[in-house]
């Protein structure tokens, strides 16, 4: 995909955005600025599923009235005839490929929710954990009168999508590390157990604390390369395959061994 040096600036700016914070807000918030730019879009608005309400919440937003995204939250998620669709694919996806777009204008969620704000093209990315358990999404908007997205929109969010994923992982592992008291027993299980060497040890207690991979090199004085050498070792000393089965299997093991 061709992209202008400018196009380029902005992207990379979305992948800092994203991997230099642990707050999920604030890189949503960040990522949205720069997406709307970069997408020339009108509107953006972000949130993340909550499995156990069975709905979607803490909403990021630019552009959007949030009298109108409360009635969402209250009951229009509950009436929506596309974001359910939307959120079964697993790459960037625009609303016209789930419905046309002259059944949504049809719609009361048309009508009576997108059409306050404007919105009227829509394209959307979902994100999924290793449970297949969506973790976050952006949802960006033009307004009548603009363009439709087409795949070169889609191209930029599937390229910006992996970061958004690990992002969001990184938040989650950072919410459940383990208390202080309890990683003097994890340093045991680590060395002891996996038999991790002690730069190993360093790099997988940084990683159960669920920071982003540019804080491991800042903080461990590596290169990005050396980094994901060590991660690998330690994935196959663990036996796992992701970062969430690696923080699963050791507070659980580093627990019970203690």
């Amino acid at each position: 995909m061709n992209l202008e040096q400018k196009e380029w600036r902005q992207l990379l700016a979305i992948i800092e955005h994203l991997n230099n914070s642990l707050d999920d807000r604030e890189i949503r918030a960040n990522t949205g600025k720069e997406l709307l730019d970069l997408l020339h879009a009108d509107h953006f608005a972000s949130y993340v599923w909550n499995s156990d309400a069975q709905a979607f919440g803490n909403p990021v937003f630019l552009n959007m009235s949030a009298d109108n995204l409360n009635l969402y939250e209250q009951y229009y998620q509950f009436h929506d005839p596309i974001t359910h669709k939307l959120q079964r694919h697993k790459s960037a996806v625009s609303v016209n490929q789930v419905i046309a777009q002259e059944e949504l204008l049809k719609t009361e969620f048309f009508n009576d929710f997108l059409h306050k704000d404007g919105l009227f093209y829509g394209i959307n990315i979902y994100v999924f954990d290793n449970a297949d358990q969506n973790i976050g999404d952006f949802r960006v908007w033009r307004s009548k009168g603009r363009e439709n997205f087409g795949q070169r929109e889609l191209e930029i969010l599937n390229m910006i999508a992996p970061h958004f994923r690990n992002a969001m992982r990184n938040i989650s592992f950072a919410k459940h590390a383990p208390p202080e008291r309890d990683l003097a027993a994890t340093r045991r299980y680590l060395s002891d157990q996996l038999l991790l060497t002690k730069r190993e040890q360093d790099v997988a207690v940084l990683l159960l604390e669920g920071k982003p991979d540019k804080i491991l090199c800042d903080e461990l004085h590596v290169s990005m390369a050396t980094l994901r050498t060590h991660i690998q070792h330690i994935f196959h000393k663990a036996q796992v395959k992701s970062r969430c089965e690696f923080s699963s299997n050791v507070f659980l093991k580093s627990e019970v061994s203690d």
